[in-house]
């Protein structure tokens, strides 16, 4: 189905939301969880975008693509979150750090690579969602949009509410954060 032929107030409006869904869920979720960095939290994400999407898809302009709205309520969502978390919680920098619980434990070792290749792809992976976890918010998600759902610079921004010169800066600039961050990470977890 093509997003763009229908009208966001047509008679089958449940039935066109429905498929949109089908058709961009996978990828919600994928962005809800570089977001959040964890499954409980990535699937809270996607079901309340999923329900404010439907309240106001009478508002959707259909011109637009349908994965670039969602995105923005997604990230809107999780943005307005962690305002919320911020502002509840502070974070002593005299006491220990929390504790990462592992982030990739559903991935399930194929035929083909020996346990300690696995054990190496998860290590790796959890150190890159840590670094990724470890940039700011603009720079976390630019990356995340750019570099994970392939998305074009005119879309993040877009999504971003920013000029596409500043889409292109912070991807550049988090993705040295993040070099910086796994590098750090890395050597930690080698000493």
């Amino acid at each position: 189905m093509n997003e763009n032929v229908f009208h966001p107030y047509s008679s089958d409006k449940r039935e066109v939301f429905a498929e949109l869904i089908r058709q961009h869920g996978e990828a919600a979720y994928n962005f809800a969880y570089r977001l959040a960095g964890n499954e409980q939290d990535a699937r809270d994400l996607v079901q309340e975008a999923f329900l404010r999407a439907l309240r106001n898809f009478d508002k959707y302009d259909s011109s637009k693509p349908f994965e670039a709205w969602l995105t923005t309520i997604l990230r809107n969502i999780f943005f307005d979150g962690v305002k919320r978390y911020e502002r509840k919680h502070s974070v002593s920098l005299d006491g220990p750090a929390p504790k990462e619980e592992s982030q990739w434990e559903e991935i399930l070792p194929s035929a083909e690579p020996s346990p300690a290749d696995i054990a190496q792809h998860r290590e790796r992976d959890q150190l890159v969602q840590q670094a990724l976890n470890s940039l700011p918010l603009h720079y976390k998600t630019a990356v995340i949009l750019c570099d994970i759902e392939k998305m074009p610079y005119e879309e993040i921004s877009k999504i971003m509410s920013c000029p596409v010169g500043t889409v292109r800066s912070r991807i550049h600039q988090g993705r040295v954060l993040l070099k910086e961050a796994f590098n750090k990470l890395n050597t930690v977890e080698v000493n």
